[in-house]
């Protein structure tokens, strides 16, 4: 009787044993798998983390790409500035010796015989249906050419002096540029082919301004502002 209640109690003893072990094992297990699932929780952080840097340097690429863009049309822009000066011509010459010679019809008013206001004398004259006034004003020579019949005229004057008067106000408040040697403005009254031409040397550059218009201000007006 002894016996067997020895032998039961080893028994009961062993099975003990063997569960708290399974069960530290079992708890082994779950602690080894958890780092696991930590470590793949962090690589699908770090994943996220790199994904949203690619994304953020796309983005600063776009606004990289729209800055350049704007630049380009920016480019553009000035590019349409500058062809609005398309009508001053520039002509480079060799010397300004050159260069002052490709200036031609100037001459100094020494005999005048009308005054044009603001201390401003010129010369008038006519022939063959034309009516002709000079003036100087600096390096400048100011040429008026109108027709002796009205019909032929260009409207709102009444001939040449009419117009140079008109003239020399103007150049009293606006200041053309000043030639180094000298510059000519050939102002054409006729209706049917009206034209202002404006022509002055500057070292070894000519810039000629021509308009076709029947008022000589907007190319007045382009080589004050040139």
């Amino acid at each position: 009787m002894s016996f067997k209640t020895t032998t039961a109690a080893l028994f009961l003893g062993s099975v003990l044993f063997l569960t708290a072990c399974s069960g530290d094992g079992t708890a082994k297990e779950k602690d080894e798998t958890n780092p696991s699932m930590d470590e793949n929780q962090t690589s699908t952080d770090m994943n996220e983390e790199n994904s949203s840097k690619d994304k953020t340097g796309e983005d600063s690429k776009a606004d990289d790409s729209n800055k350049d863009d704007a630049g380009d049309t920016n480019g553009e822009t000035e590019g349409d500035i500058s062809s609005s000066n398309e009508d001053i011509q520039k002509q480079e010459y060799d010397s300004p010796e050159e260069a002052a010679a490709q200036i031609e019809g100037y001459e100094k008013v020494d005999q005048t015989n009308i005054d044009l206001g603001h201390g401003i004398k010129g010369l008038q004259e006519g022939a063959a249906g034309h009516e002709y006034l000079y003036w100087n004003e600096g390096r400048w020579l100011i040429k008026v050419n109108f027709p002796t019949d009205p019909h032929y005229r260009i409207d709102g004057y009444d001939g040449a002096e009419d117009m140079a008067r008109e003239v020399v106000d103007y150049l009293e408040k606006n200041y053309l540029p000043a030639p180094d040697d000298k510059g000519v403005i050939t102002i054409n009254g006729f209706k049917e082919h009206p034209e202002t031409v404006v022509k002055w040397q500057e070292g070894k550059t000519v810039y000629t301004i021509t308009s076709k218009e029947k008022e000589p201000f907007d190319a007045l007006e382009m080589a004050v502002e040139s």
